[in-house]
């Protein structure tokens, strides 16, 4: 008996197959209804799937990732702050300006320092006499002791009007005072006087030196108190992703060297996906670098960031003296710089069109640069700074000052 052959075709229209049939006549009707029903299997099948799945409880893994999707940079939801790309504490924390602390970073005996865990940024740059200091910018957390607060310097400036911020410092130089006493900033600034404790107050010894804190929680009533505008201002810049960009070098560790004073390194613990603050101990001079771990003296917890950015900015002096010099660093127009994050650095560009706008970062391409979600620390280097690699997924930065 003759047997035919028919092709059998799969969902996508290929011959997978051919199958035997029976004789004609006869099996003709079977081998139709055959091909029918093998047709429509994978359609029943797909279908039983997907309605066991809709049936199924949801899973709570899932549920436990909300911010995996991007935000900016320039539409924020109600709820998110555009610094971190994360919800606040507290939604009524974004219907105010944010508060930028001046802290200090030396002598060595004022480590650790007080609040800095939980500012959403903190910049950090060299002063003068081989010493830098940090600027932490609050706006999503409160902090009830920040500091010791210690005196102003012209970047800080360039800072309080891109953040639009309230600015809490000891007191300044003339040179500096005469730019942050500008009529429209000028009522944004809270320094230390007689009957204004809270919110900046005198903590431990009288007479000692860097005694001088803040309390983020209490600078709202101040304000009211001064009738000082603390109106929410736009904050848009940066963007957020929580997927990690695919370009990008390793970097596990890096170190940056402000001066044989005044230097740190990061390590990145793939545990929490952070970089962890390590701190210079002594002065290296030849001898050696010293390093420990810094922390938070409210929060007990070393500091560490989601993500650390360089940028490379012109210093100029603005003046010098004898004894110090008043450095100026130029935060307007375009840059170069690096970012870490995830393990990872990536070169990219920043650029800042008017002196009340953000930074923006950007990719190579154009691109604007994911941070991720979280907070973030900038280190403020020269135009002339250099970046070398140091070991297998290690690098190493150079701070470097124009000579005139």
């Amino acid at each position: 008996m003759e047997v035919q052959r028919i092709s059998h075709l799969s969902k996508r229209g290929k011959i997978t197959s051919d199958r035997p049939c029976l004789p004609a006549m006869k099996s003709t009707v079977f081998c139709l209804l055959l091909v029918f029903c093998l047709a429509l299997l994978p359609a029943i099948i797909v279908r039983a799937a997907s309605e066991n799945v809709l049936s199924s409880p949801p899973d709570p893994e899932a549920t436990r990732i909300p911010y995996r999707y991007a935000f900016g940079p320039d539409v924020f939801p109600a709820d998110v702050n555009p610094l971190t790309g994360l919800p606040p504490d507290d939604a009524s924390l974004l219907e105010r300006r944010p508060i930028a602390i001046k802290v200090t970073n030396f002598p060595r005996s004022v480590r650790p320092q007080w609040g800095l865990s939980l500012a959403d940024h903190v910049y950090e740059y060299y002063i003068a006499d081989e010493m830098t200091r940090f600027v932490g910018i609050f706006y999503g957390k409160d902090a009830s002791r920040v500091g010791p607060v210690r005196s102003a310097r012209l970047f800080d400036e360039r800072l309080m009007r891109m953040y639009k911020a309230i600015f809490v410092f000891g007191w300044a130089d003339d040179p500096v005072l005469e730019f942050l006493t500008a009529p429209d900033i000028r009522p944004f600034l809270v320094v230390e006087r007689a009957k204004n404790c809270p919110p900046l107050c005198r903590i431990g010894p009288k007479g000692a030196y860097n005694n001088l804190f803040a309390d983020t929680s209490q600078i709202d009533s101040y304000l009211q108190e001064r009738r000082s505008n603390n109106d929410p201002q736009n904050l848009t810049g940066f963007r957020f992703e929580a997927a990690i960009p695919r370009s990008g070098h390793a970097a596990l560790s890096f170190s940056v060297r402000y001066s044989p004073v005044s230097y740190h390194r990061w390590d990145y613990d793939a545990s929490q996906g952070r970089y962890l603050r390590f701190q210079d101990t002594a002065d290296d001079f030849g001898q050696g670098a010293g390093y420990a771990p810094l922390t938070d003296s409210l929060t007990n917890a070393q500091i560490s960031a989601a993500n650390i950015v360089v940028l490379l900015v012109p210093h100029t002096y603005y003046l010098r003296y004898s004894k110090t010099d008043i450095i100026d660093q130029t935060f307007e127009g375009e840059g170069y710089g690096y970012a870490m994050r995830d393990g990872k650095l990536y070169p990219l560009t920043w650029s800042r069109a008017a002196e009340d706008e953000m930074v923006r970062l950007a990719l190579p391409n154009g691109q604007a640069y994911p941070l991720k979600p979280g907070n973030t620390w900038f280190e403020v280097l020269s135009d002339l700074s250099t970046l070398e690699p140091q070991g297998t997924a290690g690098w190493h930065f150079e701070f470097v000052l124009p000579k005139d």
